[in-house]
């Protein structure tokens, strides 16, 4: 069977709210700029639950999985969140009716790099995937490395995307 991949933050929710207010309660403006001590802390305060509201479903990027789950193909979701808040991540996605058939999620004790976790992940779905979608340009690259069969569609909270390919690169 073949299947669609889409991230979550970022592809199919605009999650940047959620993330400034991490960074701000933190005081700092990137998360490089965390004390590698606090760290984790700083990701799993902006994987909490409670902030899931302040995070704004992406319209094209949710027409682009239903576009998917209409054409038959299986929609596989791959998400840097970890494992302990899955059910909270099932419930956004269905209250934004966003379908999907396997959610594959970060182990609660990783702290990998997404362009290391996510091909990690990739390997364990059972389907051949023909496209995969995620905001981070690093997992793109390295998964078309990987997988060259595949289109690649790199997006922006804004609803944008770019489709990557060889030298023509398309505009979304």
């Amino acid at each position: 069977m073949k299947c669609a991949i889409f991230d979550i933050d970022n592809t199919l929710f605009d999650s940047r709210r959620r993330f400034y207010l991490v960074l701000r309660k933190y005081g700092v403006t990137s998360p490089s700029e965390v004390p590698l001590s606090l760290r984790k802390r700083f990701w799993l305060d902006y994987m909490d639950p409670s902030l899931f509201h302040l995070d704004r479903p992406i319209p094209r990027a949710v027409e682009m999985v239903l576009e998917a789950k209409l054409r038959g193909l299986k929609v596989v979701l791959i998400t840097g969140r970890y494992e302990l808040v899955r059910v909270p991540t099932e419930i956004q996605l269905r209250s934004a009716g966003i379908p999907f058939d396997e959610l594959l999620m970060r182990p609660n004790d990783n702290m990998d790099k997404d362009y290391v976790l996510k091909p990690n992940l990739v390997k364990k779905i059972d389907c051949k995937f023909s496209e995969y979608h995620d905001d981070d340009l690093d997992t793109l690259l390295v998964l078309r490395k990987i997988y060259p069969q595949a289109v690649y569609f790199h997006h922006q909270p804004d609803g944008t995307f770019t489709i990557l390919g060889g030298l023509d690169d398309k505009e979304g």
